[in-house]
């Protein structure tokens, strides 16, 4: 890059015999910028771009002609820094500080060159520096946005992956949760009966002293294998649901509890056939909450009721208080502390309990594990504790089981990104096809509007011009003058001393004539005064412009 730049400028300046300072210095620049391309491409680009305004600055409005050699190095480092910096800020204060520093130097080198002439030729380079600079660095930015968007694919790829991963590893977390439910509902069920025949045997009077403290070994030992598994539901369980269903009645439950020791009694109210789902809830809904009375309110009596209303079955679980404890000190299921592992839970749509934990009897797995069976088959449960001390499970269930509330979709992280980058992409594109043209717009319309007030304001009326004579003072002819010179002067084919001082006005509004005033001054003195001719047409004078007078003869050249 380097190389190729270079050798422009070496062409350009061996062809205009440029001093080798300025053909060093210029590689120079060129040498750091292309260095900086990567890591500071503005401040690279900003590097070239002052040293083609020091040299515009030095050559405008003289006959060594306008170098153009670093122009392709700068579009080129425009298009790169907008690859690497897509950042607008530093791009436009670059910008906008080397267009001020360009007119300043302008006006500051060239103080002979009228400062509307020097305005307008500024906002000519203006328009230039919008396809030599602005365009090529949008340009940089879209082909940014599109590599980014590319990026953003291979990453959302990526990212696909991964979540397929997570999905495995979600699966298996579900089959986890069945396994650990199974041994939940058999195992634990199981224990807590064992406990409760234990504690039958422990308080017998008929039996032997051995023998009832084999029996609180014996509760002891299936109280701590119940905690034991509960720590081993807590590593496997992830509060799925089982839905296999369950050879055991609801009945035949209730009989097996009663006859481990339980106070329970059963009311059913219908017997119509219920769905494998739906009876598996119900067995599910009975069986822990047994468990639950059993662990936590230990000789209250349960009462265990399964109706059928219209289209539902609703399976309502009520024990009392434990024996000789008070309701506000026990709550339903014994101490307060075991109140709150039990919980209070209106698991209508499986929300933790009234404690805050989302606990149920099982370390505040059974409710959960109860609520979402309900809610598998398209029912709910709630359960809290009684205002007149105890606890109840509720719960109603569609007899033909219902359909799983479908649960939000959550938009891909993926998704949004991708489509954030497409938007940007696509105002990247706009912004490269439109923010030219805009621009564009509006310098050229204020270089038109700026080049109609100058040509209004420098109308010199043609009564004015034949009221000048030769040999005037300059302070008596500017009395006649307007505030502006023309825009343009018309220099080619005309000829003049060195030591004069020319000036060019228009006889009427721009574009509405075919010539110009000249007037020439040596000394503080109007020494010539001439028409002419400002393009390809001949112009028609009218009959008494453009004749010399007495004092015209010395100086009439340059007259059509």
């Amino acid at each position: 890059m380097w190389a190729g730049l270079s050798l422009l400028v070496l062409t350009e300046s061996g062809a205009r015999n440029d001093p080798l300072w300025m053909r060093a210095g210029c590689l120079a620049v060129l040498a750091v910028a292309v260095l900086l391309r990567r890591s500071r491409p503005v401040i690279g680009l900003s590097l070239v771009i002052a040293t083609e305004v020091v040299i515009l600055a030095g050559s405008l409005g003289t006959t060594m002609g306008v170098p153009i050699a670093l122009i392709p190095a700068i579009s080129l480092l425009s298009y790169v820094s907008g690859r690497r910096e897509t950042r607008l800020r530093p791009f436009v204060l670059m910008c906008s500080g080397e267009l001020a520093a360009l007119l300043i130097l302008s006006l500051a080198v060239h103080r002979d060159v009228p400062v509307t002439e020097a305005v307008l030729t500024w906002l000519l380079i203006l328009l230039l520096s919008l396809l030599v600079v602005v365009l090529p660095w949008l340009i940089g930015r879209y082909r940014a946005q599109q590599a980014l968007l590319a990026t953003a694919g291979w990453d959302r790829a990526e990212r696909i992956e991964r979540e397929h991963r997570m999905e495995i590893a979600q699966e298996r977390l579900r089959e986890r949760s069945r396994i650990a439910e199974d041994m939940h509902d058999s195992v634990g069920h199981e224990l807590s009966l064992i406990a409760l025949r234990a504690a039958a045997l422990e308080v017998d009077a008929e039996l032997p002293e051995r023998h009832r403290r084999a029996a609180t070994e014996l509760r002891e030992a299936a109280a701590t294998a119940t905690e034991r598994l509960g720590e081993i539901i807590g590593v496997l369980r992830d509060g799925e649901a089982s839905v296999v269903p369950a050879q055991e009645t609801v009945a035949e439950l209730v009989d097996r509890a009663a006859a481990s020791g339980l106070a329970v009694k059963l009311v059913q109210e219908g017997n119509s056939e219920l769905s494998p789902m739906v009876d598996r809830a119900v067995h599910r809904v009975v069986q822990e909450s047994l468990t639950n009375a059993s662990k936590h309110a230990p000789g209250a009596e349960v009462v265990v009721t399964v109706s059928q209303v219209g289209d539902q079955v609703e399976v309502r679980v009520l024990n009392d208080a434990a024996p000789g404890l008070a309701s506000t000190e026990r709550g339903g299921h014994g101490t307060a502390a075991e109140r709150g592992r039990h919980g209070s839970a209106d698991a209508r749509a499986g929300e933790p309990g009234a404690d805050g934990s989302g606990r149920g009897g099982s370390g505040g797995r059974g409710l959960a594990g109860l609520a979402e069976r309900a809610r598998l088959v398209g029912g709910s449960l709630r359960a809290g504790a009684r205002s007149g001390g105890g606890f109840e499970v509720l719960a109603r269930i569609p007899r033909a089981g219902g359909r799983v509330e479908a649960e939000v979709p959550v938009e891909s992280g993926a998704a949004d990104e991708r489509a954030t980058v497409r938007r940007n992409a696509r105002r990247g594109l706009i912004t490269a096809v439109t923010v030219p043209v805009a621009i564009g717009a509006v310098v050229g319309l204020v270089a038109f509007g700026y080049y109609m007030i100058v040509g209004y304001s420098s109308i010199l009326r043609p009564a004015d011009y034949d009221a000048l004579r030769l040999g005037q003072p300059v302070d008596q002819v500017e009395a006649r003058l307007p505030a502006m010179q023309m825009v343009g002067p018309p220099s080619d084919g005309v000829e003049q001393p060195k030591e004069w001082s020319c000036r060019f006005y228009r006889p009427d509004a721009p574009f509405s004539t075919t010539y110009a005033y000249r007037l020439c001054f040596q000394n503080g003195v109007l020494v010539a005064k001439s028409v002419i001719q400002t393009g390809s047409v001949q112009p028609e004078l009218p009959a008494t412009e453009g004749q010399p007078t007495a004092d015209d003869e010395p100086t009439t050249e340059g007259t059509p």
